[in-house]
């Protein structure tokens, strides 16, 4: 026999070799998985019916060791990829003030959640604890975060708006209980002179979880105006002056100085302030020899106000 013909010989055998070799090895591995183990896999973790009531403030683990008995197929299956199971929080534990579950108890409600010949014998974590908190609502107001910077001459004819300037607030009571208010995102803006209209963000508070804010935006309005500047002069106003003392101030005129918005600036008259001054600033202390005036009321249109001179001098008759 020649050499070629020998060596094509022994190829042919090595192969039919081999051949059997992989079939015999694919069916003992194929009799192997069809055989039932016990072995230990990884679940992932779901929580379910908790009571409309309580509120879960930290979110527990989400995977547990599972002991299970399946056929080699499904536990391989479960090797490569975690299964989801569900943990129902129906019926939750209490010891002090903390709340948990036994895993263990819910084998059979488990057992329904899994497919095939799959069986979970123990979990292999006995107790899980679940951080409960009460779920309570409150109302906080809204504070803008603002840095408005106006052009020469103009400013607001009245206070920022904010609509809604209050929202309700949800959430565990650890975190709620802390809130005292809820802010924008900020808002800046240079050289304005021209009303403002716009939304802004609220802000869920740093460290704070499962906070819930009844709306997550607000309208952030204001009305700005030219404003000018305008003076009156009025006659001094004593008031608490007792029976039988006449109270001759010093000067007997006040010069009130304001500004007002250019829109509105017409509106403003001598009766738009009340300014007075009272004896009882020198009852109170005797040694004092003038009074400061009391600015009782003034007109919405007014932004600011001056009185020259700011205290008046006086003399006692009796």
């Amino acid at each position: 026999m020649k050499k070629s013909d020998l060596t094509l010989q022994n190829n042919r055998k090595t192969k039919v070799f081999i051949f059997f070799l992989v079939l015999t090895s694919i069916i003992w591995l194929l009799i192997e998985l069809s055989k039932t183990y016990t072995s230990s896999a990884e679940f992932k973790i779901t929580y379910k019916n908790l009571s409309s009531d309580k509120l879960v403030q930290v979110q527990p683990i989400s995977r547990v060791e599972v002991a299970i008995r399946a056929p080699g197929f499904s536990l391989l299956k479960r090797k490569v990829k975690a299964q989801k199971i569900s943990l129902s929080l129906n019926n939750l534990l209490k010891k002090g003030a903390s709340y948990y579950i036994l895993p263990n108890a819910q084998l059979s409600n488990l057992n329904a959640q899994l497919t095939g010949d799959t069986e979970i014998i123990r979990i292999l974590k006995d107790t899980i604890f679940i951080e409960i908190g009460t779920n309570i609502t409150k109302k906080v107001p809204v504070i803008p975060n603002t840095d408005i910077q106006f052009k020469l001459g103009y400013n607001f004819t009245e206070k920022l708006q904010l609509n809604p300037d209050s929202i309700v607030i949800s959430g565990p009571n650890k975190y709620i209980d802390s809130i005292k208010n809820i802010t924008t995102t900020p808002f800046k803006i240079n050289d304005v002179y021209e009303n403002i209209n716009t939304e802004l963000s609220l802000i869920i508070p740093k460290n704070t979880k499962n906070v819930v804010l009844s709306t997550n935006k607000v309208q952030l309005t204001g009305v700005i105006d030219k404003f000018t500047e305008g003076s009156f002069k009025i006659p001094v106003s004593i008031i608490n002056q007792p029976e039988g003392i006449e109270v001759n101030p010093f000067p007997k005129q006040i010069e009130v100085i304001y500004q007002a918005g250019l829109s509105n600036f017409n509106k403003i008259n001598k009766n738009s302030f009340l300014i007075v001054f009272d004896y009882k600033q020198y009852e109170n202390d005797t040694t004092t020899h003038f009074l400061t005036p009391i600015i009782k009321q003034k007109s919405e249109y007014i932004s600011t106000l001056k009185i020259n001179p700011t205290h008046i001098e006086f003399l006692l008759q009796k």
